[in-house]
């Protein structure tokens, strides 16, 4: 069986030695062939989260929007708001229940059932990263980016990140929001572990294949928290969340060709899957540390961003949705209209509607050995 091995870049002396022996049997590559006498490169994200810049000064003219509490209570007289405003649990239970027995209830799993609550969003042009078609990134000021025909090939357009308007004008995802304060606890918790691995196919002309899969196996701690590089960590067993792509690397930077991605999505109570339509990965790979940071662009599944942000499914099949929207600043229906609104990706033949929403990920990934799965 051809065989690859692993180097550390930039490493010396016996410690470069030891990893240069290490060595896992490569898998075929999707066209059916195999690769010998190359070295792969593996990396775990350590970061991993939404592009979410922050509102401008002008972006949300109305303010911000509110939440189930604050809806509550603004609609309020004033005389009749301090007693829940001193009594939290008071204010808990006048909003009670937050988990619902019958799912037909519950305005953040069934929220094409309830009336659009309105949402305020950024609709006005932006200046904002963007992922072109090249795999480059610009940030020049553009209006809202629209729902194309239906005949219209996601390939040749800009990716935008049209899911930061409809979350642009919420507290939570302010760059101090709850949002950004809890990016990364899913990584470092243990509930979800992605690996990226990079295969060199002609060294000539830059041509690799990317692996960016899941794995089940926690991170790797250090003493500061943050996880540890070169640990080794096995690919998850479902081959659902192996997702593999060609791509080009020129001078340290990795632009891949488009492709359809899932990745296992858990955290705390959630339990889901990433599906970005149409993605691109950009990664960019310090030769001095190893280490790799970039851009994940792509069209959202409408199907799944309601379930896993705005159901927010867990294992047991309830909804924790409503308290999440409450904490961040919306409301399940609010949300669920918005993004139908603002969809700009992959229309349904028969109906014209876009079926996913643009969005965009920064990630951060330190050396590690991915292990194949036997």
């Amino acid at each position: 069986m051809k065989r690859v091995t692993f180097t550390r870049h930039g490493l010396g002396g016996g410690l470069a030695a030891l990893l240069c022996a290490i060595s896992l049997a490569v898998q075929a590559l999707p066209d059916g062939s195999e690769v010998s006498d190359i070295v792969q490169r593996g990396y775990v994200l350590t970061d991993f989260r939404l592009v979410t810049p922050g509102a401008g000064p002008n972006d949300c003219p109305d303010g911000f929007n509110l939440g189930y509490s604050q809806r509550f209570l603004a609609a309020l007289p004033e005389a009749e708001r301090q007693p829940y405003l001193d009594d939290p649990q008071l204010l808990q239970q006048a909003l009670a229940p937050w988990y619902y027995d019958d799912p037909e209830q519950d305005p953040c799993a069934n929220p094409a059932n309830f009336p659009d609550t309105g949402m305020l969003t950024i609709d006005g042009p932006l200046a904002m990263q963007r992922m072109e078609a090249d795999g480059s990134i610009s940030e020049t000021t553009a209006p809202p980016s629209a729902c194309p025909a239906a005949s219209a090939a996601n390939e040749a357009r800009t990716i935008d990140n049209q899911y930061w308007r409809v979350m642009g004008c919420v507290r939570g995802y302010q760059p101090t929001g709850q949002a950004a304060a809890f990016a990364n606890s899913f990584i470092t918790d243990g509930s979800m572990t992605v690996l990226l691995q990079v295969t060199p196919l002609d060294e000539d002309s830059g041509a690799v294949e990317v692996l960016l899969a899941s794995s089940q196996t926690p991170v790797t701690l250090g003493t500061n928290g943050a996880p540890l590089p070169w640990a080794s960590l096995p690919l998850a067993a479902d081959t659902r969340y192996h997702n593999r792509v060609r791509g080009q690397l020129d001078d340290g930077v990795l632009v891949t060709e488009r492709f359809d991605l899932r990745i296992i999505r858990a955290a705390q109570r959630l339990d889901s899957e990433l599906y970005l339509r149409d993605a691109m990965l950009r990664l960019e790979i310090d030769p001095d540390t190893g280490n790799a940071s970039g851009l994940l662009a792509g069209y959202w599944d409408l199907d799944s961003l309601a379930h896993s942000s705005i159901r927010i499914q867990d294992r047991t099949g309830l909804s924790s949705g409503k308290p999440a929207a409450d904490t961040h600043g919306y409301t399940c229906p609010g949300k669920y209209y918005a993004v139908k609104r603002l969809a700009d990706g992959n229309p349904d033949p028969a109906t014209g509607e876009c079926t996913s929403i643009s969005v965009l990920h920064s990630l951060q990934a330190v050396p590690a050995f991915v292990v194949a799965n036997p």
